[in-house]
């Protein structure tokens, strides 16, 4: 009974930190998403999914890379800020697929195209914030570790 409970508690734990990791989006200034799920792990059907919450936009409030707020110059308190994006952006929804044996990473924002990319890069890639690439790096590493440290893409190679 005890090992059960223990078993359940830890599966329980698991899934809280799964669901509090961050999903990374394809802007270095904007907001990052929360995880809501994430299957196949280094597989060829790797699928993460994501949405945004009043954390995310509060994180960003806070932030404040666009200047928008009192405390950085613009008009808005934090929860002013945070209401205004959750308007306007609380119901979107985020989802990336990957075929970890190909390199590939597909990111479908709520708005606009998807973004495919092919691992490894090209020695001469931008992956700079502006490109959007880093954020697209971040979600190939939570789908396929095994292929990111192949391709040298973790820190800890």
């Amino acid at each position: 009974m005890r090992a059960s409970l223990l078993s359940i508690a830890l599966f329980t734990f698991s899934l809280s930190a799964a669901q509090a990791a961050d999903f990374p989006l394809a802007s270095c200034a904007g907001w990052n998403g929360t995880l809501v799920s994430r299957t196949g792990t280094d597989s060829s059907t790797a699928v993460m999914k994501g949405k945004v919450t009043q954390a995310n936009f509060r994180e960003y409030c806070e932030r404040d890379p666009g200047g928008e707020t009192t405390a950085h110059g613009g008009k808005l308190t934090v929860k002013q800020c945070v209401a205004t994006y959750t308007k306007a952006n609380g119901k979107d929804t985020y989802r990336s697929t990957a075929n970890c044996s190909e390199g590939t990473l597909s990111f479908v924002p709520p708005r606009g195209e998807p973004l495919r990319v092919t691992f490894p890069l090209p020695e001469d890639a931008d992956v700079s914030c502006a490109s959007g690439m880093p954020p697209l790096i971040e979600q190939f590493k939570l789908l396929c570790p095994q292929a990111a440290r192949e391709f040298q893409l973790m820190d800890d190679e």
